[in-house]
């Protein structure tokens, strides 16, 4: 049998096809693909919902792992529904493109589309914004989303396979279902806690060391969702750039610490805050094949 199908070449297997499927997210439209995804959600969430709340979690995503098993232990299929699953969930490709999107309307001089796009890229009322803040959002945005629909994702499928993505996975669809509060959202932040801090640090080992980690130890806790504020203090960090402060959701102010003594963030950030994702997946990388060869 191929050695691209050993047990014993698990980090190597995970190492292709996570590769295989970042390729394939920046090379085919971000829209090809969100059809399915969004097929899958809906299954997924209208099984949970004729769910009583305690059976919720355990049955949905101890039936997707136990499932995500079965596969890994079928050579040829097991290959093809990993791939086809990390195409689906690894959303890459299309926040490559939200965020170029913006930058290319701040480039051109068209200020106004800008802000709508950054509002349906982040959800955030961009329209009193200026140009450093819709810089600032769209970088929070940028490194938030890469953190929930590429890292976490990745950092699980590199320790568990199909089974651990399809475990995290599974788990935030049922979180953003059904709202704050519940054990599933609470499940979801012990998920995040390893791979969270993980990508922050690789942040800050591609950028500035220094400064990352001197803005990750100090401010990420004054945020309100200190998951947020790690990733989003270790950026400010490794960037030397200010994040955080306030933004407008739904009409209502949210209100964050900032964080960073760098400068305003400006528009060439969101390309150096994409160039700093690729890096540090490029040492993800780098960090499973010397796994592998150990």
């Amino acid at each position: 049998m191929l050695q691209f199908l050993k047990f014993e070449g698990f980090f190597m297997n995970a190492l292709v096809l996570a590769v295989a499927a970042l390729l394939f997210s920046r090379l085919v439209a971000s829209d090809r693909v969100e059809p399915y995804r969004q097929q899958v959600i809906s299954v997924i969430e209208k099984t949970t919902d004729t769910l009583p709340n305690s059976l919720r979690l355990p049955l949905i995503v101890g039936g997707a792992v136990s499932l995500g098993a079965v596969f890994a232990y079928m050579p040829i299929v097991g290959v093809v529904v990993t791939f086809c699953t990390l195409v689906l969930i690894i959303q890459y490709g299309q926040i490559t493109e939200d965020s170029k999107a913006i930058l290319t309307e701040l480039r051109s001089g068209s200020f106004s589309q800008a802000q709508i796009k950054l509002t349906e890229f982040s959800g955030t009322d961009a329209s009193q914004l200026d140009e450093n803040g819709v810089a600032r959002i769209t970088v929070e945005t940028q490194i938030l989303k890469l953190a929930e629909k590429v890292f976490i994702p990745l950092a699980w499928f590199a320790l568990g396979g199909l089974p651990g993505i399809l475990l995290y996975w599974t788990s935030t669809v049922i979180a953003q279902r059904h709202g704050s509060g519940e054990t599933s959202e609470r499940w979801v932040s012990l998920l995040n806690w390893v791979p969270i801090r993980l990508m922050a640090f690789t942040l800050g080992f591609m950028g500035d060391r220094e400064r990352s980690r001197a803005t990750w130890t100090r401010q990420a806790l004054d945020f309100s969702n200190p998951e947020a504020g790690v990733l989003i203090a270790a950026t400010a960090g490794a960037l030397r750039i200010k994040l955080g402060g306030s933004r407008c959701v739904q009409g209502l102010i949210q209100q964050e610490p900032m964080a960073g003594d760098g400068d305003d963030a400006a528009r060439y950030h969101i390309e150096e805050t994409q160039s700093l994702a690729e890096r540090s997946l490029l040492l993800w990388a780098v960090a499973a094949l010397v796994i592998t060869a150990l």
